[in-house]
């Protein structure tokens, strides 16, 4: 059988967008225009943009105006097969993925390339499931949703902790908590445009909205059953193992279901009473309840705003940025994040492991994690899974993107405890 032939190895969609650009500036930095590994290229809707994005980096590279750029259509099925036939592995930003990313699939799926995104719209992953996991399979391709801080350290820290407790104590955890003990980055337009889609899903199919609610909302549909109480943190609440305040995390939504739909296409790999839980957590005392009674507020604050159309209007249109736009470089680098995953079994801690990034969690960190996680299926096809669907990160490329990241200053750290 004749192999097929690509021009590319890897393609970045949506390279004028806010995270789009922070990743091309990302591979010239680290991997250049050209080098022996892999080539690359750039696509997005409007030609004018991706001219001019080229010559803005001119700075980081004299040879960016070298980059091949690719015009592509997101509702015209032509253009985009024209895009996914031309090269091994799609590295997508092109959001709201609501809006713009089930056509792109159908095309990587059809044509057998893999695809790498950063979303956290949950009813486009579940959706993302149920018209193609099956095909996918059939096709040999690996479909991978939210490659960037949207859940790559809560699901490769999972990852890393059951092998660990599994190695050195023959057991799994049974519970795993995932602490947010630090954490500062800003927001981008695209964010928001995603918030509104997620808004306009749910009142265009009010059917699905329980099915969205469940925690387990991204598991094979005849594995959502499970009985398993997934915990979910709605308050503010005294944590006697941690000795620390906590309260939700904003991304738990979606982080806990990807989590769960790895041990679940797994077939229960961490097991099928296995539980996990996110949240925010402060140190002991006033001053730590007074922090996570504030975050608590703002989160309540944000839901509130989302749901009156006025107040929507204002957040979106005078507080936020527009889509596109994002926090300055300064205040990127000035970001990090710090969280602790902790496993339990039978209520006993066995293992942490600790994720630590020294940027922006959502825009530089993310660009970097989307990154390595196409070149990880590109360049460690001896090392990551052998398998295909749609999946998680941890189940479609697994440990080997977390030696990439711990080379990248985003680090992975585990401790065991006796």
């Amino acid at each position: 059988m004749l192999m097929q032939k690509y021009k590319y190895d890897l393609v970045v969609f949506g390279a004028t967008g806010f995270t789009g650009k922070l990743i091309v500036e990302y591979l010239l930095k680290n991997y250049g225009i050209r080098n022996s590994r892999f080539t690359w290229a750039i696509a997005g809707r409007n030609k004018i943009k991706l001219e001019k994005l080229i010559k803005s980096l001119i700075h980081i590279n004299k040879g960016s105006v070298d980059i091949d750029t690719l015009v592509v259509d997101s509702f015209d099925s032509n253009s985009l097969d024209s895009l996914t036939s031309s090269c091994k592995v799609i590295l997508s930003t092109v959001g709201p993925y609501l809006k713009y990313g089930l056509p792109l699939i159908k095309s990587c799926v059809k044509n057998k390339t893999n695809y790498c995104d950063i979303t956290g719209e949950v009813p486009f992953i579940r959706d993302s499931i149920d018209k193609f996991h099956e095909k996918a399979k059939r096709n040999k391709c690996r479909i991978i949703h939210s490659c960037g801080f949207d859940s790559i350290p809560s699901d490769l820290g999972v990852l890393l902790l059951q092998k660990e407790s599994l190695g050195k104590y023959d057991t799994l955890c049974d519970e795993v908590n995932l602490y947010v003990q630090g954490i500062n980055g800003g927001i981008s337009g695209g964010t928001v445009a995603s918030m509104v889609n997620i808004i306009n899903y749910i009142k265009l199919y009010p059917g699905k909205r329980n099915m969205l609610k469940s925690s387990l909302s991204l598991n094979p549909v005849w594995k959502t059953n499970n009985y398993v109480d997934q915990p979910t943190l709605k308050s503010i609440r005294w944590d006697k193992r941690e000795k620390k305040w906590t309260c939700p995390f904003l991304m738990a939504g979606i982080n806990t279901r990807i989590v769960r739909r790895t041990n679940a296409i797994a077939d229960f790999s961490y097991g099928e009473n296995f539980k996990y839980n996110e949240m925010s957590s402060f140190n002991r005392g006033f001053y730590g309840f007074l922090k996570a009674l504030m975050m608590l507020t703002t989160l309540g604050l944000l839901q509130l705003t989302i749901k009156s159309r006025g107040l929507f209007w204002i957040l979106k249109n005078v507080v936020l940025p527009k889509p596109g736009e994002g926090p300055s470089k300064n205040k990127m680098r000035k970001g990090f994040f710090n969280m602790k995953l902790i496993g339990y079994c039978n209520k006993t801690i066995k293992v942490s492991v600790t994720v630590k990034g020294d940027s922006d969690p959502g825009y530089s960190a993310t660009a970097k994690m989307l990154t390595e996680s196409a070149l990880s299926i590109l360049l460690d096809r001896d090392k990551i899974p052998n398998s295909y669907g749609v999946l998680t990160p941890a189940s479609g490329i697994g440990l080997a993107l977390i030696d990439r990241l711990n080379d990248k200053d985003i680090s992975f750290i585990v401790n065991l405890k006796h």
